[in-house]
C-alpha cells in the first residue's frame, strides 16, 4: 500500500510541486535586478503602439532597499542607455539605483508624443486636444511602481530626474496629472514651457485643455525643483524659437527661471501652497549627466 501511495504522489503532484517551484524561481529572477548594468522590459499601454518599453538600469553592489532609487528621463536623442551609463559613477559614489527608461522613436515618435504626451495631435499649437484617456502622462507612475517592483523595493523613495526633452514631459506631467507616486521630481533644463495660463493655447500655455482634466493646486503642491544650468544660455539648432517661446526667454535658463516665477505667482494669485524649489548649477550647459551635480545633493536631502 506503501508503495502505490509513493507512487501515485510521484506520478501525479511532484510534477506539479516542480512546475510551482519553476514558476516561483522565475518570478523571483524577473523581479530582481542584479548587481551592475542591465535591462528589462516594461509592459506599457501608451504610445503609439503596444510594444514594450525597455529601462535601463544601474545597481551599485551596496544598494539595498531604503536607499533612493532615480527615474532619469532622457532627452531628444532617445538615449536611456548612454544616460545610465552617465550616471553610473553618481550610482557608485552615493550608492543610488539608476533607472532609464526608453521613450523609443518607435513608441513615442517625435515631439507629440514624448515632449507633449499625446496630449496634442500636432507640434504646433494649432493642433486637437487628444482625449485625456490617450495621454502618456499615466505611463510615468506605472515606471515608478514597476522600478520599485522590478528592485523588490518598498523603503526606497523614488525620485524623477528629467533633462531637455525629458523634462519637458516632466513639467507637463506636473501641471496635468493628478497626485504623483514619485518622491520628488527634478526637471532640469526644459526647451520651453507650458505656463499655467488658460489664454495662451498648449504646449505654451493650457488654453484649449479642459480645467476638468487638471488641477493647479495639487501641481504647486508637488515635490518639484527645476533645476537650470548656469550656461545653458546657446541658442542652439534643437532651441525652439518661435515667438511663443521667446516670449518665455532668449534661451534655456532665462525660461526655466520665467517658468518658474510665472508659476510662483499663479499659486498666490490662487492662493496656495508653492512648495517647488528653484536650483542652477554653476559652470554647466545643456549637459544631461553633468546637471546630475546639482541633482544629487538633493537626492541626497531626500535620503535623510
Amino acid at each position: 500500500m506503501k508503495k502505490i501511495v509513493t507512487k501515485t504522489f510521484n506520478n501525479y503532484f511532484l510534477p506539479f510541486v516542480f512546475a510551482f517551484c519553476l514558476m516561483f524561481a522565475a518570478s523571483a529572477q524577473a523581479a530582481s535586478l542584479p548587481v551592475g548594468e542591465g535591462s528589462f522590459l516594461i509592459d506599457e499601454p501608451t504610445g503609439a503602439n503596444a510594444s514594450p518599453m525597455t529601462a535601463y538600469y544601474y545597481r551599485p553592489q551596496a544598494w539595498e532597499d531604503g536607499r533612493p532609487i532615480v527615474l532619469v528621463f532622457h532627452g531628444l536623442k532617445r538615449n536611456a542607455q548612454e544616460y545610465c551609463q552617465g550616471w553610473a559613477q553618481y550610482a557608485e559614489e552615493h550608492n543610488l539605483l539608476v533607472i532609464c527608461p526608453e521613450f523609443s522613436a518607435e513608441k513615442y515618435p517625435g515631439v507629440r508624443y514624448y515632449n507633449f504626451a499625446n496630449v496634442l495631435d500636432s507640434e504646433e499649437p494649432g493642433g486637437k486636444i487628444q482625449p485625456q484617456k490617450d495621454w502618456v502622462f499615466p505611463a510615468i507612475d506605472r515606471l515608478v511602481s514597476a522600478a520599485k517592483e522590478k528592485a523588490e523595493a518598498k523603503d526606497s523613495k523614488v525620485v524623477l530626474y528629467a533633462h531637455s526633452a525629458g523634462a519637458q514631459l516632466i513639467h507637463r506631467y506636473v501641471l496635468l496629472s493628478g497626485p504623483s507616486k514619485a518622491d520628488l521630481i527634478i526637471a532640469a533644463n526644459s526647451g520651453w514651457y507650458t505656463l499655467p495660463d488658460k489664454d495662451v493655447n498648449f504646449s505654451y500655455g493650457l488654453g484649449k485643455i479642459p480645467e476638468a482634466s487638471y488641477d493647479l493646486k495639487t501641481a504647486f503642491a508637488k515635490p518639484v525643483v527645476i533645476l537650470l544650468g548656469e550656461e545653458d544660455v546657446i541658442r542652439s539648432k534643437v532651441l525652439r524659437k518661435t515667438p511663443e517661446a521667446d516670449a518665455q526667454g532668449q534661451n534655456r535658463l532665462e525660461r526655466g527661471m520665467n517658468f518658474f516665477n510665472v508659476c510662483e505667482a499663479k499659486a498666490a494669485e490662487l492662493n496656495t501652497d508653492f512648495t517647488w524649489i528653484l536650483r542652477t548649477v554653476p559652470g554647466v550647459g545643456h549637459d544631461g549627466t553633468g546637471m546630475a551635480q546639482g541633482a544629487v545633493p538633493l537626492i541626497e536631502e531626500l535620503a535623510r
